[in-house]
């Protein structure tokens, strides 16, 4: 049984909401960005996969990302441009020790990646 990438915009709307002491406040939220954004590239990804695209070792986001952009359908063109929003968002959670993520961050975050969802169960991703 395959893994259902779904799973992480779940996981990462949990960790928005799970109330603890203020050290894990910030780990909670930056691990929420980074899980959320992964479960819609993996989605993203296995779509393209599917659909008979190789995905290669190295700069895999920027294919899959540049795949979506290509197309002409402008719903993929919205994939695309989420993907590279919340990339960026990604990043700043995994490396930048300095950048200010906060609730409301974390939560626009979320809901980029469940508005990428809908655009990929309109194409069928889901």
């Amino acid at each position: 049984m395959s893994f259902d990438w779904k799973l992480y915009i779940t996981l990462a709307e949990e960790l928005i909401n799970y109330r603890t002491n203020s050290d894990l406040q910030e780990a909670c939220l930056r691990s929420s960005i980074s899980r959320g954004y992964y479960g819609v590239y993996c989605i993203a990804r296995n779509f393209l996969i599917k659909k008979g695209k190789t995905i290669p070792k190295t700069d895999s986001h920027k294919f899959v990302r540049e795949e979506y952009q290509n197309n002409p359908s402008l719903v993929e063109k919205k994939i695309a441009k989420n993907l590279k929003r919340l990339l960026g968002e990604r990043k700043e959670a995994d490396y930048d020790e300095e950048a200010e993520l906060d609730l409301n961050r974390a939560r626009t975050a979320l809901l980029l990646c469940q508005e990428t969802l809908q655009y990929l169960k309109k194409i069928g991703a889901i």
